[in-house]
């Protein structure tokens, strides 16, 4: 397109230059005419002397009258008026004003002249005209063109600045996300060091406890000793030392008395002490579960809120995935059409070289036989040629002896020309004599008889003379119609000879024709070679193009193998991770577990005196269960650490593989770009190329006309020919008649000189004298006929040769369109294989950004699939952390007493059950993160139909507002019987305080169904068996079971809640514990619950905050979720246009 703006103005500027000079050049004429306009004063004084006399006058005047028509000629054109009638009018004014004054003789050449500078006033005004309206069309032409590059511009300008504001959307998100994915990672950290701190804590209270058991130790071995040392009584001899409990039944009514006197004491001393300590811990105990209660309460409210919303977005997310997956399948339907149509034009073109290839070898074959036919055609012409040869030598001989003897008779008709003058002179002397003799003679009459005689005498021998000439003349007339028959054998013989030229000319056009032909078959020839060449070099660059795209794709398909395979290991690694955190989170749960076992027997340890030896042995056991999962959690903590480290540098993969994803993105947009400029050049070609076909079809036309003119001149020719042949015969045949006449006159000449008689003579001569008149007459109109033959032989002549030069011209034209046809087609057949070419690229081009896309939407899916599990084990353990921390957490507000104020360990027992279900859920997903994206959005998008068929639109605003009431009722009411409740749980804990053995507990599991946890453990305790899948599935936390719960259930929330807290309140019963309790243990208790009061508002804070931020990212996932909706629709645009393009260029 440059190049033709540029050729274009330059011809503008030539243009503009070529009307310049025209109009300088007018100027400067009419300048001049008015200079000499006012130079000239009167022509009466420039012209003094008559024309007649000199001739410089006229000479003047011409040149006035000439610079008057310039000057009249060169200022209409400027004034746009019609030229020819003012000039007439100008030029009679004048030419009347001259004729008044002067009358000179060069009239005619100033007319001449002025018709001329009419002529060229007329021609100048039409290349005016003409350079106007060419530079009005160009001009015209260059607007349309700086429009198309305007809008192409603009078009441009709009995809470079769609395309920046794209990949400043994706710099944002991907910025977002990778401050997201750090503040995850400091999240985690966080909470492993909360996690090493609680194992710290948890340490050393193992170690308090440890003490604690060496206390009751010592004090179990100073009661032996005090018992042995109250046994050496009187009475030792007549009792065993088989047994301390023996002794002390052997010895109660004689050896005790005094024993169980002092105990006595001591335990009414201890009562009126324990009593107020006991009333202290009972509140504490209350008021720190009444803590956890509102504590648990308040995050179950915040964790279903946050469940709400993150359906909510789970929802937008699954259309966006549904889209996406339409978007995908749409892909892949338009890239089979593509791929097929690929299929059919290269079968069409394979079809198209076969038949090619036919058409060559069919043309080769007409060639050879028309070869062979052409030979035999010019071996038969040469023969005839010969023959024809020696037909012309005869007829060359014969004409030679033809033209001998009518030399012959031309010498003797000049011969008898001077005998007729000579004769001519005697007959004129003779009348002069005559006249004298009658003016000397006219009174003899004698003489004048006697002339009569020989008068009548020369009669009778004119007319014996007369018959000898007749005989003559018809002797002569035989001897004429001899020479006739042999003058039209040899006529015959002339047209033969002519015919046989025509066939002769006739076989060499034949053989031009087809030797002509023939090149043009060996040029088309060559060009078909050519085609094929090209159509072999064209299907050998495909098939490198192909091979270079099938390397290409196997290349990607490599480094997809190897992304692959990098991440299967990384999924093996998150697999071993989360296995290990499993078992972490197990030990944890068992550790939990055994610290509540711990605890139970701490407060069955107060109350169980009898049975210090089983606890002694079982403290021991527990001990060593202790070093070693202490042991454990320390080798935990290091594999903990190390796979840390693996996820970092698997967290450094995944963004090396999003900027290699950002990569292949520009890559994209970098191909889209080449292939729109390169649908712009195959555009702009195939005008070219339709320009250059209607060039092509109208210089054809021409070339057919000028074919068919050529014909009609031909025809024409031939038609003058014949009749000029016709005329040559004719006058050949007059002069024949003119000769033999001339014989007859010479014959009766011969006669006339052997007469005698004057009269006679006179008589003879006169009629001969208007004879040879009335010859010469005929003679001269012969040969005025001749001269008009001649001059119409060479006019022919002429336009025979005028006609060969332009039939010349015609073939040099013929062979230049010729050859620019050859030209045109091969250029075609080069811009056919471009165009193939680019449609190939295009396919192959659009086959690598779908597999770019689709690797792109797998990538985006296993991301998203991280952030949901990292989401997802970061509440869970945020869950478990809080679950694992136990009775005794306060926060500020008092609200929810009620729900667990009979319960003291229920809030705990529940977090291993369901952390158990959560690890028998760990092989199906990540048996589920290892199959296919493609059929997980798949199934995922089936899920969210099949949710969004069942669940209404208006369920989760409704839940929470009837939650709210709900739950300021239940907290007012708890607030309202807090001292009831404390009465009761008092009168509770104050029966049955050593009811709590193995027995009892699988008793009370028949009648209480939430306790169930607690006769668990001690059964767990007993036998050591693992709970089943079942019991575990049935005792999860309500935490859990609200993030595993559908949509569905959410609605019966509230109330079965509510209806669970009131079973519990009034089927539950804690145990009881022992008044046998130290004051050190009673100070220990109370510190440690203050403690962990202050540590658990810590975490619940950071829980919050924790939220808020999984919040924001949820955020932050709609916005790029969105984002990517937004590209894909560009994609979809794109490829639709592109696909437009196509279709228009196919059409």
């Amino acid at each position: 397109m440059s190049k033709n703006i540029n050729e274009l103005r330059q011809a503008l500027q030539k243009k503009t230059q070529e009307t310049l000079k025209l109009q300088e050049e007018a100027a400067k004429l009419s300048s001049e005419s008015t200079a000499r306009r006012e130079g000239r004063s009167s022509p009466s004084s420039i012209i003094g002397v008559p024309t007649m006399a000199s001739p410089k006058p006229s000479s003047s005047s011409t040149k006035h009258s000439s610079t008057v028509l310039d000057s009249t000629s060169y200022n209409f054109p400027s004034s746009h008026s019609s030229p020819p009638k003012s000039l007439s009018s100008k030029y009679e004014s004048e030419s009347g004003s001259h004729k008044k004054s002067v009358i000179f003789s060069g009239k005619e050449q100033v007319e001449t002249i002025l018709e001329e500078y009419a002529e060229q006033v007329r021609d100048l005004q039409k290349k005016l005209s003409e350079n106007t309206e060419q530079h009005e069309q160009q001009k015209f032409a260059l607007r349309q063109s700086i429009i198309e590059l305007q809008t192409s511009l603009e078009n441009a300008m709009r995809e470079k600045e769609s395309l920046s504001e794209l990949r400043r959307k994706e710099s944002h998100s991907q910025e977002g996300h990778n401050s997201r994915l750090r503040a995850t990672v400091d999240e985690l950290k966080t909470a492993s060091q909360l996690q090493e701190e609680m194992l710290k804590e948890s340490s050393s209270q193992i170690d308090y406890l440890k003490k604690l058991v060496q206390g009751h130790d010592d004090v179990f071995e100073q009661l032996r000793g005090l018992l042995l040392h109250y046994e050496g009584g009187p009475d030792q001899k007549s009792y065993g030392y088989e047994s301390i409990a023996s002794v002390r039944v052997s010895y109660l009514p004689t050896a005790f008395a005094r024993i169980l006197q002092d105990f006595e004491a001591e335990v009414l001393r201890l009562k009126s002490k324990f009593v107020p300590l006991e009333d202290q811990i009972d509140m504490m105990q209350r008021e720190s579960q009444s803590k956890t209660e509102i504590l648990l309460q308040q995050h179950q409210d915040s964790v279903e809120r946050l469940i709400g919303e993150h359906e909510q977005d789970l929802e937008v997310l699954r259309e966006a995935a549904k889209a996406s997956h339409s978007h995908a399948n749409n892909i892949q339907s338009q890239m089979e059409i593509i791929q097929e149509q690929a299929k059919n034009q290269k079968s069409l073109y394979l079809r198209q070289i076969s038949q090619l290839e036919g058409t060559i070898s069919q043309l080769r074959s007409e060639l050879r036989e028309a070869m062979r036919l052409s030979q035999d055609k010019i071996e038969d012409l040469e023969k005839q040629l010969h023959l024809v040869h020696s037909e012309m030598t005869e007829a060359q001989i014969e004409r030679d002896q033809y033209s001998q003897e009518t030399g012959n008779l031309d010498d003797e008709v000049q011969q008898l020309l001077a005998e007729l003058h000579k004769k001519d002179v005697e007959l004129n002397l003779e009348k002069e004599q005559n006249k004298r003799l009658w003016d000397r003679d006219t009174g003899s009459s004698i003489t004048i008889d006697n002339l009569r005689r020989e008068l009548d005498n020369k009669n009778m021998e004119l007319q014996r003379l007369d018959s000898i000439v007749r005989s003559l003349q018809m002797e002569c007339e035989g001897q004429v119609q001899r020479q006739m028959s042999a003058i039209k054998e040899r006529n015959d013989s002339l047209e033969r000879e002519s015919s046989i030229l025509a066939q002769l000319n006739s076989t060499k056009e034949k053989l031009h024709k087809a030797s002509q032909e023939l090149n043009e078959r060996k040029l088309s020839l060559d060009s078909a070679e050519r085609v094929i060449a090209d159509l072999r070099c064209s299907h050998l660059e495909k098939e490198r193009v192909i091979e270079c795209t099938n390397d290409e794709i196997n290349k990607l398909r490599g480094r997809v193998d190897s992304k692959r395979q990098e991440f299967q290991q990384l999924k093996s690694e998150s697999e071993l991770l989360r296995g290990v955190q499993s078992d972490c989170e197990s030990l944890k749960v068992q550790l939990a577990e055994k610290e509540k076992v711990i605890e139970i027997l701490q407060k069955q340890v107060e109350g169980m005196t009898e049975i210090v030896s089983q606890h002694g042995r079982t403290a021991g056991a527990m001990e060593t269960e202790k070093s070693q999962l202490i042991k454990e959690v320390g080798e935990k903590k290091v594999e903990l650490q190390e796979l840390k480290i693996s996820q970092d540098k698997k967290d450094s993969q995944i963004r090396q593989l999003e900027a290699s994803l950002s990569d292949v993105e520009l890559e994209k947009v970098k191909l889209m770009n080449v292939c729109s400029e390169r649908l712009r050049v195959l555009k702009e070609m195939k005008l070219e190329r339709e320009e250059l076909v209607n060039e092509i079809k109208a210089s054809r036309i021409e070339l057919s006309a000028l074919a068919e003119e050529a014909e009609i001149i031909k025809n024409d020719y031939r038609e003058k020919n014949e009749d000029m042949e016709a005329i040559v015969s004719k006058l050949k045949i007059q002069l024949k008649s003119a000769q033999i006449e001339l014989e007859q006159t010479r014959a009766t000449l011969k006669t006339m000189e052997g007469s005698d008689g004057h009269g006679n003579a006179m008589k003879v001569a006169m009629g001969m004298q208007k004879q040879i008149t009335a010859k010469r007459g005929q003679i001269d109109a012969l040969q005025s006929k001749i001269k008009f033959l001649e001059e119409a032989m060479t006019n022919a002549t002429k336009e025979k040769h005028y006609l060969k030069e332009e039939r010349n011209r015609l073939s040099q034209e013929l062979s230049c369109m010729a050859s620019l046809n050859n030209k045109l087609a091969g250029e075609l057949e080069i811009l056919k294989s471009q165009d193939k070419r680019l449609k190939d690229k295009l396919v192959t081009m659009e086959a690598a950004l779908d597999k770019a896309s689709l690797q792109f939407a797998e990538c985006q899916c296993i991301i998203q699939r991280q952030e949901q599990e990292v989401m997802r084990y970061k509440l869970q353990h945020t869950l478990d952390v809080k679950e694992l921390q136990g009775p005794g957490h306060t926060v500020g507000s008092s609200s929810l007493k009620q729900r667990y104020s009979s319960l003291p360990h229920s809030s705990s027992a529940p977090s291993c059950q369901t952390f158990a279900g959560h690890i028998s859920h760990m092989p199906s997903k990540l048996n589920y993160t290892k199959e296919d994206p493609l059929r997980d959005l798949k199934q995922l998008l089936q899920e969210l139909r099949s949710t969004i068929d069942e669940i209404p639109s208006a369920i989760l605003p409704k839940t929470e507002s009837d939650s709210d009431p709900d739950l300021s009722s239940t907290l007012e009411a708890a607030v309202r019987d807090l001292p009831s409740e404390v009465t009761r749980g008092q009168e509770a804990f104050s029966r049955d305080a050593l009811s709590l053995h193995t027995a009892d507990l699988e008793e009370q599991e028949s009648t209480f169904p939430f306790t169930s946890s607690v006769s668990q453990l001690s059964a767990r305790y007993t036998s050591s068996k693992k709970p089943s899948f079942e019991d575990r599935y049935k005792d999860r936390s309500p935490v859990h079971s609200l993030l595993t719960a559908p949509l569905d259930d959410l609605k019966a929330a509230p109330a079965p809640s509510f209806e669970r807290r009131s079973s519990l309140r009034k089927n539950c019963s804690p145990p009881e514990p022992t008044t046998t309790t130290t004051n050190r243990s009673v100070s220990f208790s109370t510190s440690t619950s203050i403690q962990t009061g202050e540590s658990r508002e810590n975490t619940c804070r950071k829980l919050q905050n924790k939220m808020e931020n999984l919040q924001n990212l949820v955020e932050t996932m709609q916005l790029k979720n969105q984002a990517m909706s937004t590209m894909i629709r560009c994609q979809e645009k794109k490829i639709e246009q592109a696909k437009e393009k196509e279709k228009k260029l196919s059409k």
